[in-house]
């Protein structure tokens, strides 16, 4: 991997938690217009401009990308956000319930992902490229790492532990949904160009955990940049995207869930005779029902859990065919439940596993859900595996918790 340091922009430590915040999916437009109103420091005017405009402003107006623009020199101009001296690298622990995970924020050559050894496991969208797109173009910033994973490596590991174990680290805060949050600056010339060095030499493939799209829209700009430069690609900033690279062994992949709205005005008796066919279907012994192994789902429906399992010859034995969320979706969102495009349909809602199987149960109760399923989570062995094939995963496989900051650190393109 071709990684490089760089002079982050960061906020100053004693008002860090203000500053950076919670990733896109944890929170929606409204709840962020609610968290960001009171608190001018927030980067999500940023981030999310369209938080300071009318609801029915689109999304890609030029103003909201002109204003994050001006908002983000605002907070330099005020002290908010400070620079670095000179190139560095950040180790970045998040810590939460009894799980850690520490990874390096660096900045990436895209001539990795454009070459195939940043892999991917989801199609992305045009339309959510193209906003990604539009404001780097105006504002230049990368400020949420692209979430990498790497197969563990021993020596990037003992060095990676040996400068968080060496001093204390400069932010050390909660974030608002109570993860740990330490950063480390890593300036010294030496280290830099040992971390430099181990990984060019023994990283040759990363996976994206999450930011699809952001990589998506970091290469689209990099080859709007480069034909206007009449093709010549060179080691500009541009050609770099802000990652944060963990190894595979310190992540966590949740079970992702499904909530759905209504059972496609089926009978309830002729909903589970359907079921049954591809399916062995009892009433769960333990409730909530979690699955403790692939094949196995939970299925909570008329204030009862019960257990799925699948019936032999009803799956692919392929990697993608034989994930839990292809077998749900093959062997009943579809079929039974009519839902074809989980990304579009109005009908379902994802959960994920984080949040307790009770976030099943309550739509469900309340009358809102008319059923709903809980997972088996992917495998990072699983999700590398199809990965490596070229392959995709159906959409909301993965939920990866925890989340990465930002605003935290912040690559902006200088030349």
């Amino acid at each position: 991997m071709i990684v490089k340091p760089f002079r982050g922009y960061r906020p100053r430590p004693d008002i860090a938690a203000k500053v950076s915040l919670n990733p896109n999916n944890l929170l929606s437009e409204p709840e962020r217009r609610n968290v960001a109103k009171n608190n001018p420091y927030s980067f999500a005017h940023v981030v999310k401009p369209r938080i300071d405009f009318p609801e029915e402003t689109s999304k890609t107006e030029k103003q909201l990308f002109e204003h994050a623009k001006l908002y983000f020199q605002k907070l330099y101009d005020e002290g908010i956000l400070v620079r670095d001296e000179v190139p560095c690298f950040y180790i970045y622990r998040l810590s939460m319930d009894e799980h850690s995970q520490t990874g390096l924020i660096c900045c990436l050559h895209l001539k990795n992902y454009l070459e195939g050894k940043i892999k991917k496991h989801e199609h992305t969208r045009s339309e959510k490229e193209n906003e990604n797109v539009l404001h780097i173009q105006s504002t230049r910033l990368n400020s949420n790492p692209v979430f990498l994973a790497y197969p563990a490596i021993n020596d990037i590991d003992k060095l990676v532990t040996s400068i968080a174990e060496g001093k204390q680290p400069e932010y050390h805060f909660f974030s608002e949904a109570g993860v740990l949050q330490q950063l480390w600056i890593v300036n010294d010339d030496g280290v830099v160009e040992q971390l430099r060095q181990l990984f060019e030499q023994r990283v040759p493939v990363t996976y994206i955990a999450d930011g699809h799209h952001r990589a998506a829209a970091a290469a689209i700009y990099a080859q709007q940049m480069q034909k206007e430069q009449s093709g010549i690609v060179r080691f500009e900033d541009y050609n770099y995207f802000l990652t944060c690279l963990f190894p595979s062994n310190q992540l966590r992949i949740f079970d992702y869930n499904r909530v759905v709205k209504t059972l496609n005005d089926l009978p309830e008796k002729e909903f589970f005779r359907k079921l049954s066919e591809k399916f062995e279907v009892e009433e769960a012994s333990r409730t909530p029902y979690d699955p403790r192994k692939p094949h196995r789902f939970g299925m909570f429906i008329g204030n009862k859990w019960y257990k799925l399992k699948s019936k032999e010859g009803t799956f692919s034995a392929d990697p993608v065919g034989s994930l839990d969320v292809t077998i749900l979706q093959q062997n009943v969102l579809e079929p039974i439940l009519g839902i074809k495009d989980p990304r579009i349909d109005k009908r379902i809602d994802f959960v994920p596993g984080v949040r307790g199987l009770m976030a099943l149960e309550k739509p469900v109760i309340k009358g809102k859900a008319a059923v709903a399923f809980s997972l088996f989570p992917v495998t990072m062995e699983q999700l590398f595996a199809i990965s490596d094939m070229g392959e995709v995963m159906p959409p909301k496989s993965t939920w990866f918790e925890p989340k990465l900051m930002s605003g935290l650190v912040i690559f902006k393109m200088e030349v």
